[in-house]
Protein backbone atom coordinates (compact mmCIF):
# COMPACT_ATOMS: atom_id res chain seq x y z
CA UNK A 1 0.00 0.00 0.00
CA UNK A 2 1.56 3.54 -0.74
CA UNK A 3 3.23 5.59 2.32
CA UNK A 4 0.79 8.35 1.87
CA UNK A 5 -2.62 6.33 1.97
CA UNK A 6 -1.46 4.36 4.87
CA UNK A 7 -0.01 7.10 6.76
CA UNK A 8 -3.58 8.55 5.91
CA UNK A 9 -5.33 5.44 7.38
CA UNK A 10 -3.30 5.06 10.57
CA UNK A 11 -3.81 9.12 11.06
CA UNK A 12 -7.25 8.99 11.43
CA UNK A 13 -7.90 5.77 12.60
CA UNK A 14 -8.33 6.47 16.12
CA UNK A 15 -9.98 9.98 15.58
CA UNK A 16 -13.03 11.14 15.26
CA UNK A 17 -14.95 14.45 14.84
CA UNK A 18 -13.15 17.56 14.32
CA UNK A 19 -9.32 16.52 13.69
CA UNK A 20 -6.55 18.73 12.80
CA UNK A 21 -5.26 21.80 15.63
CA UNK A 22 -8.36 22.85 16.18
CA UNK A 23 -10.90 23.47 19.44
CA UNK A 24 -12.57 26.42 17.48
CA UNK A 25 -11.56 28.95 19.43
CA UNK A 26 -10.06 32.20 17.73
CA UNK A 27 -6.61 31.70 19.27
CA UNK A 28 -6.88 27.84 17.69
CA UNK A 29 -4.97 26.50 14.53
CA UNK A 30 -8.09 25.29 13.90
CA UNK A 31 -13.59 24.89 6.35
CA UNK A 32 -16.91 24.27 1.88
CA UNK A 33 -17.66 24.20 -1.21
CA UNK A 34 -18.18 22.69 -4.76
CA UNK A 35 -16.88 20.89 -7.69
CA UNK A 36 -15.83 23.75 -7.43
CA UNK A 37 -13.93 25.48 -9.31
CA UNK A 38 -15.59 28.28 -8.22
CA UNK A 39 -18.07 27.65 -10.10
CA UNK A 40 -21.15 26.50 -9.09
CA UNK A 41 -19.50 24.17 -7.98
CA UNK A 42 -18.73 27.46 -6.50
CA UNK A 43 -21.94 29.55 -7.68
CA UNK A 44 -22.37 31.72 -4.50
CA UNK A 45 -19.12 33.17 -2.66
CA UNK A 46 -17.14 30.19 -4.10
CA UNK A 47 -19.25 27.70 -2.92
CA UNK A 48 -21.52 25.04 -5.06
CA UNK A 49 -23.21 21.24 -4.98
CA UNK A 50 -24.13 19.21 -7.49
CA UNK A 51 -26.20 15.87 -6.07
CA UNK A 52 -24.69 13.06 -8.75
CA UNK A 53 -21.13 13.87 -8.13
CA UNK A 54 -19.55 16.87 -6.60
CA UNK A 55 -17.49 19.77 -2.63
CA UNK A 56 -9.52 21.21 1.98
CA UNK A 57 -6.82 22.28 3.93
CA UNK A 58 -3.96 21.05 5.99
CA UNK A 59 -3.19 18.24 8.83
CA UNK A 60 -0.70 19.89 11.67
CA UNK A 61 -2.44 17.76 14.02
CA UNK A 62 0.45 15.81 14.91
CA UNK A 63 1.15 17.40 17.88
CA UNK A 64 3.10 19.89 16.37
CA UNK A 65 1.56 23.56 18.70
CA UNK A 66 4.07 25.52 17.28
CA UNK A 67 2.68 25.53 13.87
CA UNK A 68 -0.71 27.28 15.88
CA UNK A 69 -1.72 29.86 13.16
CA UNK A 70 -1.99 32.56 15.70
CA UNK A 71 1.67 32.17 16.02
CA UNK A 72 2.59 32.31 12.37
CA UNK A 73 4.35 35.06 11.09
CA UNK A 74 2.71 37.13 7.87
CA UNK A 75 5.22 35.32 5.74
CA UNK A 76 3.53 32.03 6.39
CA UNK A 77 -0.13 32.97 5.89
CA UNK A 78 0.77 32.07 1.99
CA UNK A 79 1.76 28.17 2.81
CA UNK A 80 1.99 26.60 6.55
CA UNK A 81 4.73 24.71 7.69
CA UNK A 82 3.38 21.34 8.73
CA UNK A 83 4.90 17.95 9.96
CA UNK A 84 4.59 15.12 7.56
CA UNK A 85 3.58 11.67 8.08
CA UNK A 86 7.85 10.64 8.03
CA UNK A 87 8.30 13.64 10.84
CA UNK A 88 10.01 16.09 8.32
CA UNK A 89 8.30 19.72 7.70
CA UNK A 90 7.29 21.47 5.36
CA UNK A 91 5.48 24.53 3.72
CA UNK A 92 2.21 24.15 2.15
CA UNK A 93 1.76 26.30 -0.40
CA UNK A 94 -0.76 26.67 -3.25
CA UNK A 95 -0.37 24.35 -6.73
CA UNK A 96 2.38 22.95 -4.79
CA UNK A 97 2.47 19.20 -3.88
CA UNK A 98 2.88 18.27 -0.66
CA UNK A 99 3.63 15.60 2.25
CA UNK A 100 1.17 16.72 4.18
CA UNK A 101 -2.25 15.14 4.97
CA UNK A 102 -5.21 17.18 5.01
CA UNK A 103 -6.80 18.89 7.43
CA UNK A 104 -10.23 16.57 8.40
CA UNK A 105 -13.39 18.75 9.97
CA UNK A 106 -16.80 16.39 10.88
CA UNK A 107 -19.86 17.25 11.91
CA UNK A 108 -20.19 16.00 15.39
CA UNK A 109 -22.63 13.17 14.07
CA UNK A 110 -20.83 11.92 11.18
CA UNK A 111 -19.43 8.38 12.33
CA UNK A 112 -15.51 7.02 12.61
CA UNK A 113 -16.38 4.74 9.97
CA UNK A 114 -17.39 7.42 7.21
CA UNK A 115 -14.51 9.51 8.40
CA UNK A 116 -11.99 6.87 7.35
CA UNK A 117 -13.86 5.93 4.10
CA UNK A 118 -13.25 9.54 2.91
CA UNK A 119 -9.84 9.95 3.88
CA UNK A 120 -8.95 6.89 2.58
CA UNK A 121 -10.32 7.62 -1.57
CA UNK A 122 -8.91 11.47 -0.57
CA UNK A 123 -5.47 9.30 -0.68
CA UNK A 124 -6.30 7.26 -4.08
CA UNK A 125 -7.05 10.61 -5.56
CA UNK A 126 -4.22 12.10 -4.17
CA UNK A 127 -1.66 9.31 -4.75
CA UNK A 128 -2.64 9.36 -8.59
CA UNK A 129 -2.90 12.97 -9.41
CA UNK A 130 -0.77 14.49 -6.76
CA UNK A 131 -0.82 15.78 -3.43
CA UNK A 132 -1.92 19.17 -3.32
CA UNK A 133 -2.84 22.07 -1.02
CA UNK A 134 -3.66 23.61 1.53
CA UNK A 135 -6.96 21.47 1.53
CA UNK A 136 -9.61 21.49 4.36
CA UNK A 137 -11.88 18.59 3.96
CA UNK A 138 -15.45 18.92 5.69
CA UNK A 139 -17.91 15.93 6.38
CA UNK A 140 -21.66 17.12 7.10
CA UNK A 141 -23.95 14.49 8.86
CA UNK A 142 -27.65 14.41 8.89
CA UNK A 143 -27.82 16.85 11.88
CA UNK A 144 -28.75 20.20 11.10
CA UNK A 145 -27.68 22.05 14.31
CA UNK A 146 -24.20 19.85 14.29
CA UNK A 147 -23.68 21.27 10.62
CA UNK A 148 -24.21 25.01 11.99
CA UNK A 149 -21.92 24.32 14.50
CA UNK A 150 -19.41 23.23 11.91
CA UNK A 151 -20.16 26.50 10.20
CA UNK A 152 -19.13 28.67 13.29
CA UNK A 153 -16.12 26.45 13.74
CA UNK A 154 -15.11 27.52 10.36
CA UNK A 155 -15.44 31.07 11.05
CA UNK A 156 -13.59 31.08 13.97
CA UNK A 157 -10.62 29.12 12.07
CA UNK A 158 -10.02 31.46 9.33
CA UNK A 159 -10.44 34.41 11.67
CA UNK A 160 -7.53 33.24 13.55
CA UNK A 161 -5.76 32.26 10.27
CA UNK A 162 -6.26 35.28 8.65
CA UNK A 163 -6.80 38.63 9.92
CA UNK A 164 -8.46 39.83 6.40
CA UNK A 165 -11.06 37.19 6.61
CA UNK A 166 -14.04 39.80 6.75
CA UNK A 167 -16.99 37.92 9.15
CA UNK A 168 -19.71 39.66 7.50
CA UNK A 169 -19.51 37.72 4.26
CA UNK A 170 -16.95 34.83 4.64
CA UNK A 171 -18.89 33.61 7.31
CA UNK A 172 -21.74 31.93 7.13
CA UNK A 173 -25.22 34.38 7.34
CA UNK A 174 -28.83 34.32 6.61
CA UNK A 175 -27.97 34.66 2.77
CA UNK A 176 -24.70 32.54 2.80
CA UNK A 177 -25.09 28.61 3.83
CA UNK A 178 -22.03 26.95 4.05
CA UNK A 179 -22.79 23.73 5.61
CA UNK A 180 -26.55 23.53 6.25
CA UNK A 181 -28.30 23.62 3.24
CA UNK A 182 -26.09 20.13 2.54
CA UNK A 183 -28.17 18.01 5.34
CA UNK A 184 -31.84 18.51 3.19
CA UNK A 185 -29.91 18.86 -0.24
CA UNK A 186 -26.94 16.50 -0.07
CA UNK A 187 -24.43 16.29 -2.75
CA UNK A 188 -20.92 17.29 -3.04
CA UNK A 189 -18.58 20.44 -3.34
CA UNK A 190 -15.16 21.71 -3.81
CA UNK A 191 -14.48 25.62 -3.23
CA UNK A 192 -11.76 27.37 -3.94
CA UNK A 193 -10.77 30.41 -1.76
CA UNK A 194 -8.20 32.13 -4.00
CA UNK A 195 -9.46 35.88 -2.82
CA UNK A 196 -7.93 38.97 -3.40
CA UNK A 197 -8.67 40.56 -0.43
CA UNK A 198 -7.74 37.91 1.85
CA UNK A 199 -4.20 36.29 2.56
CA UNK A 200 -4.06 32.72 3.20
CA UNK A 201 -5.20 30.41 0.48
CA UNK A 202 -6.85 26.90 0.52
CA UNK A 203 -9.54 24.49 -1.18
CA UNK A 204 -12.35 23.28 0.73
CA UNK A 205 -13.86 19.40 -0.01
CA UNK A 206 -17.30 18.78 1.26
CA UNK A 207 -18.84 15.45 1.34
CA UNK A 208 -22.38 15.11 2.45
CA UNK A 209 -24.45 12.04 3.88
CA UNK A 210 -26.79 11.90 1.08
CA UNK A 211 -26.40 11.81 -2.96
CA UNK A 212 -24.36 9.70 -1.85
CA UNK A 213 -24.75 8.60 0.81
CA UNK A 214 -21.25 7.01 2.00
CA UNK A 215 -22.75 3.60 2.46
CA UNK A 216 -23.63 4.16 -1.29
CA UNK A 217 -20.72 3.01 -4.04
CA UNK A 218 -21.15 6.18 -5.81
CA UNK A 219 -20.04 7.70 -2.62
CA UNK A 220 -16.18 6.82 -3.96
CA UNK A 221 -15.94 7.82 -7.20
CA UNK A 222 -17.87 11.25 -6.20
CA UNK A 223 -14.98 11.73 -3.78
CA UNK A 224 -12.23 11.24 -6.51
CA UNK A 225 -14.15 13.00 -8.86
CA UNK A 226 -14.20 16.20 -6.14
CA UNK A 227 -10.36 15.24 -5.99
CA UNK A 228 -9.83 16.17 -9.51
CA UNK A 229 -11.12 19.34 -8.79
CA UNK A 230 -8.62 20.51 -6.54
CA UNK A 231 -6.20 18.81 -9.14
CA UNK A 232 -7.38 21.37 -11.70
CA UNK A 233 -7.55 24.32 -9.58
CA UNK A 234 -4.10 23.65 -7.99
CA UNK A 235 -2.83 24.97 -11.06
CA UNK A 236 -4.50 28.16 -11.22
CA UNK A 237 -3.04 31.16 -9.37
CA UNK A 238 -4.88 33.97 -10.61
CA UNK A 239 -6.97 35.30 -7.32
CA UNK A 240 -10.50 36.50 -7.39
CA UNK A 241 -12.68 39.08 -6.10
CA UNK A 242 -16.30 38.25 -4.84
CA UNK A 243 -17.88 41.03 -7.07
CA UNK A 244 -18.75 39.28 -9.92
CA UNK A 245 -19.15 42.01 -12.01
CA UNK A 246 -15.13 41.77 -12.05
CA UNK A 247 -13.25 39.60 -14.28
CA UNK A 248 -11.55 36.47 -12.93
CA UNK A 249 -9.51 34.87 -15.30
CA UNK A 250 -9.69 31.53 -13.05
CA UNK A 251 -13.21 31.38 -14.67
CA UNK A 252 -11.49 31.03 -17.86
CA UNK A 253 -9.02 28.76 -17.13
CA UNK A 254 -11.79 26.42 -16.30
CA UNK A 255 -12.94 26.66 -19.30
CA UNK A 256 -15.71 29.54 -18.92
CA UNK A 257 -17.63 31.03 -16.14
CA UNK A 258 -20.71 28.86 -15.74
CA UNK A 259 -19.67 27.13 -18.88
CA UNK A 260 -18.87 23.27 -16.73
CA UNK A 261 -17.95 21.34 -20.14
CA UNK A 262 -14.10 21.14 -19.52
CA UNK A 263 -13.75 21.16 -15.82
CA UNK A 264 -17.05 18.74 -14.71
CA UNK A 265 -16.68 16.78 -17.92
CA UNK A 266 -12.91 16.48 -16.72
CA UNK A 267 -13.51 15.76 -12.88
CA UNK A 268 -16.64 12.72 -14.01
CA UNK A 269 -14.64 10.77 -16.24
CA UNK A 270 -11.64 11.19 -14.63
CA UNK A 271 -13.05 10.00 -11.52
CA UNK A 272 -14.76 7.57 -12.59
CA UNK A 273 -11.80 6.02 -14.65
CA UNK A 274 -9.77 6.01 -11.57
CA UNK A 275 -12.14 3.87 -10.01
CA UNK A 276 -13.10 2.07 -12.65
CA UNK A 277 -8.99 0.93 -12.06
CA UNK A 278 -9.52 0.07 -8.37
CA UNK A 279 -9.19 -3.77 -6.84
CA UNK A 280 -12.68 -5.03 -6.56
CA UNK A 281 -15.20 -2.87 -9.41
CA UNK A 282 -16.89 -4.78 -12.27
CA UNK A 283 -14.02 -4.72 -15.61
CA UNK A 284 -17.15 -3.39 -17.33
CA UNK A 285 -17.66 -0.66 -14.87
CA UNK A 286 -16.27 2.66 -17.01
CA UNK A 287 -17.87 0.96 -20.05
CA UNK A 288 -21.51 0.78 -18.08
CA UNK A 289 -21.36 3.98 -16.73
CA UNK A 290 -20.17 6.18 -19.69
CA UNK A 291 -23.16 3.76 -21.83
CA UNK A 292 -25.63 5.31 -19.35
CA UNK A 293 -24.47 8.71 -19.62
CA UNK A 294 -24.77 8.40 -23.52
CA UNK A 295 -28.17 7.18 -23.50
CA UNK A 296 -29.60 10.27 -21.03
CA UNK A 297 -28.05 12.71 -22.85
CA UNK A 298 -27.02 12.10 -26.59
CA UNK A 299 -30.52 12.70 -27.56
CA UNK A 300 -31.36 15.87 -25.88
CA UNK A 301 -27.46 17.81 -26.71
CA UNK A 302 -28.30 16.69 -30.31
CA UNK A 303 -31.61 18.18 -30.68
CA UNK A 304 -31.03 21.37 -29.42
CA UNK A 305 -28.36 24.09 -30.99
CA UNK A 306 -26.08 25.04 -28.27
CA UNK A 307 -22.49 24.23 -28.48
CA UNK A 308 -20.85 22.44 -25.41
CA UNK A 309 -18.79 24.93 -24.31
CA UNK A 310 -21.63 27.65 -24.20
CA UNK A 311 -23.81 25.09 -21.91
CA UNK A 312 -24.06 26.28 -18.48
CA UNK A 313 -25.27 24.60 -15.08
CA UNK A 314 -28.61 25.76 -15.62
CA UNK A 315 -28.82 24.32 -19.41
CA UNK A 316 -31.76 21.22 -20.06
CA UNK A 317 -28.53 19.32 -21.15
CA UNK A 318 -26.93 17.02 -18.93
CA UNK A 319 -23.26 18.69 -19.81
CA UNK A 320 -22.03 16.73 -16.79
CA UNK A 321 -22.01 13.53 -19.06
CA UNK A 322 -21.53 15.34 -22.51
CA UNK A 323 -18.79 17.10 -20.79
CA UNK A 324 -16.98 13.29 -19.63
CA UNK A 325 -18.01 12.00 -23.70
CA UNK A 326 -16.19 15.25 -24.79
CA UNK A 327 -13.18 14.38 -22.66
CA UNK A 328 -13.13 10.59 -22.92
CA UNK A 329 -13.20 11.55 -26.96
CA UNK A 330 -9.90 13.86 -26.20
CA UNK A 331 -7.88 11.60 -24.10
CA UNK A 332 -8.57 8.59 -26.60
CA UNK A 333 -6.70 11.43 -29.02
CA UNK A 334 -4.28 12.43 -27.60
CA UNK A 335 -3.56 10.93 -24.50
CA UNK A 336 -3.84 11.06 -20.85
CA UNK A 337 -0.16 12.90 -20.43
CA UNK A 338 -1.60 15.56 -22.88
CA UNK A 339 -4.42 16.23 -20.51
CA UNK A 340 -3.11 15.89 -17.00
CA UNK A 341 0.81 17.18 -17.43
CA UNK A 342 0.70 19.06 -20.82
CA UNK A 343 -2.89 20.85 -20.74
CA UNK A 344 -2.46 21.45 -17.44
CA UNK A 345 1.66 22.21 -17.09
CA UNK A 346 1.25 24.82 -19.43
CA UNK A 347 -2.30 26.36 -18.20
CA UNK A 348 -1.72 29.03 -15.75
CA UNK A 349 1.57 30.67 -17.88
CA UNK A 350 -0.99 30.50 -21.73
CA UNK A 351 -4.32 30.16 -20.58
CA UNK A 352 -7.19 28.07 -21.68
CA UNK A 353 -6.61 28.39 -25.47
CA UNK A 354 -3.41 28.79 -26.16
CA UNK A 355 -2.90 25.92 -23.32
CA UNK A 356 -5.38 23.67 -25.52
CA UNK A 357 -3.71 24.76 -28.59
CA UNK A 358 -0.33 23.27 -27.51
CA UNK A 359 -1.32 20.30 -26.56
CA UNK A 360 -3.85 18.91 -28.78
CA UNK A 361 -2.78 19.94 -31.90
CA UNK A 362 -6.04 22.17 -33.04
CA UNK A 363 -7.81 24.85 -31.45
CA UNK A 364 -10.76 24.70 -29.14
CA UNK A 365 -13.51 25.52 -31.78
CA UNK A 366 -12.11 22.70 -34.36
CA UNK A 367 -11.88 19.90 -32.07
CA UNK A 368 -15.84 20.76 -30.61
CA UNK A 369 -16.25 20.24 -34.21
CA UNK A 370 -14.71 17.03 -34.32
CA UNK A 371 -16.50 16.41 -31.51
CA UNK A 372 -19.77 17.01 -32.77
CA UNK A 373 -19.06 14.88 -36.11
CA UNK A 374 -18.05 12.01 -33.30
CA UNK A 375 -21.35 11.96 -31.89
CA UNK A 376 -23.06 11.83 -35.21
CA UNK A 377 -21.61 8.01 -35.04
CA UNK A 378 -23.53 5.13 -33.83
CA UNK A 379 -23.64 4.10 -30.87
CA UNK A 380 -21.76 1.48 -30.60
CA UNK A 381 -19.15 3.26 -33.14
CA UNK A 382 -19.22 6.16 -30.09
CA UNK A 383 -18.33 3.70 -27.29
CA UNK A 384 -15.74 1.87 -29.20
CA UNK A 385 -12.98 4.55 -28.00
CA UNK A 386 -13.40 2.61 -24.40
CA UNK A 387 -11.06 0.09 -23.68
CA UNK A 388 -12.88 -2.89 -23.76
CA UNK A 389 -13.18 -5.36 -20.52
CA UNK A 390 -10.32 -8.05 -19.69
CA UNK A 391 -11.37 -11.32 -19.14
CA UNK A 392 -9.64 -14.04 -17.40
CA UNK A 393 -9.76 -17.58 -18.99
CA UNK A 394 -10.05 -19.46 -15.85
CA UNK A 395 -9.68 -23.22 -17.69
Amino acid sequence: MNALLFALILMFASLSGCIGDSDASPDSDTNSDDHSDDIPDEASNNQSSNNESENNSIDNSDNNSDNDAGNQSDEQLDGRVVECPDGSKTVVQWGQQTCATPEVFAASDVSQETLNLTLEWYGIGSIAWGNYGPIEIYIIGESLSAAEELEDEYCERHKALDDNWKEEWDCANANYQIFTHYVEEGGAAVGTFMKAHTDYDFSTLIMSAKYPGPEEDDYKPVMLHEYFHIYQHAHIQDKCTDDSRDVCLRDDKMGGKNNPWFSEGGAEFMGQSLYAQQPGVDDNYLREVMERKLNHSLDGYKAQDVRLDNLTYQSDVNVYDVGAWFIAFLIHNEGESAFLDGFYGDLDEFGFDASFERNFNSTRDSYLEDFELFLDQSRVEIMSILPEPTTVNDS
